[in-house]
């Protein structure tokens, strides 16, 4: 995959990410904007996803369409635990919550997108075949 191909997947799937993010502060009590919030998760981890799936690709490599449940189960956990370790001070900062507060409302929203990571990753690889291969 090239370098502008994993800005375009990278930039699709933060979209979603801010919309996920937005939806899930919906249910919390917080003070502060969480759209700013999800804005600037969304620009670090379009870095992260960018460095994390050049790193994963290294790992494992071969033909991305045939990794099966458990490696897109192994990337999507690691790519959103370790993701999750910056992410809760930032919370605790911005929405003025408690570490526990920040860390379920953390732990919820990183559920949510864990799901998206995997249902994302596997269409785009499938879509990737019809627009950039054909």
């Amino acid at each position: 995959m090239s370098t502008s191909e994993r800005v375009v997947q990278s930039v699709l799937y933060e979209l979603g990410c801010i919309l996920i993010g937005c939806l899930v502060m919906q249910f919390v009590p917080h003070e502060g904007q969480p759209f700013v919030l999800m804005v600037i998760f969304s620009l670090l981890a379009m870095v992260w996803n960018f460095v994390f799936n050049w790193i994963f690709d290294k790992l494992v490599p071969g033909d991305r369409l045939a990794r099966g449940p458990i490696i897109r189960t192994v990337h999507a956990v690691l790519f959103e635990g370790l993701f999750m370790i910056a992410t809760v001070p930032i919370i605790m900062y911005m929405m003025q919550m408690t570490f526990w507060m920040a860390f379920m409302t953390d732990i919820s929203m990183t559920l949510a997108i864990l799901g998206y990571t995997y249902v994302y990753n596997w269409v785009y690889d499938r879509a990737r075949l019809y627009f950039v291969e054909a």
